[in-house]
């Protein structure tokens, strides 16, 4: 199946089905458990390097059940060979667990990259509508398939347009966006082909927002919680503009925004658990249980008797005197 240019910008622009980032690691793992039962007891013998691209290849299609980043883009990131991806997406095809389209190519001379639905996404069913597909003939397509064959074959060996030099050198090397310099590796990763290189413009505004947090409350930050408070902010800010336009400068404005409420709370959640560990707990008083013998348990006993006679007589005298005291009064 052959997906047009303007399918292909509506797709883009529809709505996400994870909204946060829980829902977008749920729906990661759901996936990627549908890819381990396809592949059994051999995916834990499959290399980590590959394990991490089909991690990859799930995550990028949580958000609307499709991937169409090329077999070269993933071979790059996780150095393997992009006929690894193609027998992966292969064996996930025949277990028909994803379908596999093309986008129309640039040069409108014919198939272009290809696009994966994965059957098991929520989405899946609205693009079985917008599109017609036939999921058995679909997965069944690429082996009953039977090509024609051109008249003149042989005179059509060369190319309708010519590609450019450094392609044709090696397309395991080929970069559509190099990395950005200064920005943590998962977010180079991740939001590197969103928003390029005003990536590290956004990143910057998240380390202003650290720094006033420690200039203010006094707190020191570890490197690890400024990078995953930049994912987060940076990912919060990938999912709004998704369903508004934003200039750069109100993105950089509410990537801010965000970070500095983040790193406001991490400050008071340390500030209580710093509290915690310095409160004065005062000293147990301790009480002694030994036996004491008989004689002297009687001893106490006898003197508390005593004690509590000579106060009742105290008071006894004192009421008498006060009496006395009330009737010469009378009569005086």
């Amino acid at each position: 199946m052959l997906i047009c240019s303007d399918d292909f910008a509506r797709m883009q622009n529809y709505e996400s089905y994870t909204k946060t980032q829980n829902e977008q690691k749920q729906m990661k793992y759901k996936l990627l458990s549908i890819v381990e039962s396809v592949f059994g007891d051999s995916y834990a013998r499959l290399k980590s390097e590959t394990r991490n691209a089909i991690d990859m290849i799930c995550f990028l299609a949580t958000d609307k059940g499709f991937v169409y980043a090329k077999d070269s883009y993933f071979a790059e990131k996780h150095a393997i060979s992009a006929r690894t991806i193609r027998r992966i997406m292969k064996t996930l095809e025949e277990a028909g667990k994803i379908v596999k389209a093309h986008r129309s190519s640039s040069k409108h001379n014919g198939r272009g990259a290809a696009v994966y639905f994965f059957v098991n996404h929520p989405y899946f069913a609205h693009w079985t509508t917008y599109f017609g597909f036939d999921v058995q003939a679909d997965v069944q397509a690429e082996n009953a398939e039977i090509p024609c064959k051109s008249k003149d074959e042989e005179s059509k060996k060369v190319s309708t347009y010519s590609l450019p030099n450094n392609y044709i050198k090696n397309h395991f090397m080929y970069k559509t966006i190099p990395f950005i310099k200064g920005v943590p590796k998962l977010i180079n990763q991740t939001f590197k082909d969103v928003f390029k290189d005003s990536l590290k413009d956004l990143y910057v505004r998240v380390r202003v927002a650290s720094q006033k947090i420690c200039q203010s409350v006094a707190i020191t930050l570890s490197k690890k919680d400024i990078h995953s408070i930049a994912y987060e902010s940076i990912h919060a800010l990938f999912t709004y503009i998704k369903t508004r336009s934003m200039s750069f400068e109100e993105q950089c404005k509410l990537v801010y925004r965000i970070a500095l409420n983040k790193f406001n709370n991490l400050a008071q959640t340390e500030n209580k658990e710093n509290e915690k560990k310095f409160v004065v707990v005062p000293p147990r008083k301790i009480v002694r249980k030994e036996m004491l013998p008989d004689w002297f348990q009687e001893k106490q006993e006898d003197k508390n008797r005593t004690e509590s006679e000579e106060s009742v007589s105290v008071v006894s005298e004192e009421e008498e005197i006060a009496k006395m005291k009330a009737i010469l009064a009378h009569y005086a």
